[in-house]
């Protein structure tokens, strides 16, 4: 009734997949039969049909149409997807502010770059990527992009989503505009925490203030990745 890669297609966890197919199975079956279902997933597919009245008793194969049963698949496959999504979006959750160098694959009729990136530690068999909307880039770097080219962007969210009700996945937001870029590009550069972005000119300039001095290489780096001039200003100690 069911494909027999289903546990194992989406790389879920098998009991997280088992639940999943349960679940959903136990749900579109009693709403189809208007009755009270109990469905247990192991090498087969066994559902046993609680009537009001009378003895329970299997459903069979046989009894589910083979419209019914595409549709199952489909609620099904729904399911894995979105518990897939849910479970990589916690595992992708750490990547939130911080920077990631990706490639543009893809730039939308909208002006969304599509973004392609690796992480040596995470997920490595599936493709990353995300998205950096209009509003998220810079104005003196829209419609120069090409696709090839390889940017740094800073990751702002990590979410699972529903697409048009049909599939899950993933969406990684990414800006290269946001005021806190430039801080975090020093910060991974350098290792030194406390670095703050007080203010940014997109395209300008950055005031950027660090408790410590800043190696001038990592300082030249950020500001040819932005196209901006960097103003670091060191903080002076407190004297309490």
């Amino acid at each position: 009734m069911l494909p027999a890669d289903l546990l194992t297609r989406y790389g879920l966890p098998e009991d997280e997949a088992l639940k999943a197919i349960e679940y959903v199975v136990t749900r579109t079956l009693t709403n189809a039969f208007r009755t009270h279902l109990s469905v247990r997933v192991n090498s087969l597919l066994e559902i046993t049909s609680f009537p009001r009245s009378g003895a329970p008793f299997e459903i069979t194969k046989e009894a589910v149409s083979r419209k019914l049963r595409r549709h199952l698949v489909y609620m099904v496959e729904l399911e894995l997807q979105k518990r897939q999504a849910l479970f990589e979006a916690v595992g992708l959750i750490d990547l939130r502010r911080k920077c990631i160098a990706g490639e543009i694959s893809r730039i939308a009729a909208d002006g969304t770059l599509c973004i392609t990136f690796e992480i040596a530690e995470l997920f490595t068999h599936l493709a990353i990527s995300g998205e950096c909307p209009v509003r998220h880039q810079p104005p003196a770097e829209r419609d120069r992009y090409r696709v090839g080219e390889v940017r740094e962007f800073l990751v702002t969210s990590v979410v699972p989503i529903i697409v048009n009700k049909r599939s899950a996945r993933v969406r990684i937001r990414l800006s290269r505009a946001s005021k806190e870029f430039p801080a975090r590009l020093l910060t991974e550069r350098t290792g030194i925490a406390g670095i703050e972005c007080r203010r940014r000119i997109l395209g300008g300039f950055s005031d950027i203030v660090t408790p410590a001095r800043l190696p001038k290489e990592a300082i030249n780096s950020v500001g040819k990745e932005l196209g901006e001039h960097l103003n670091v200003f060191v903080a002076k100690a407190s004297n309490r």
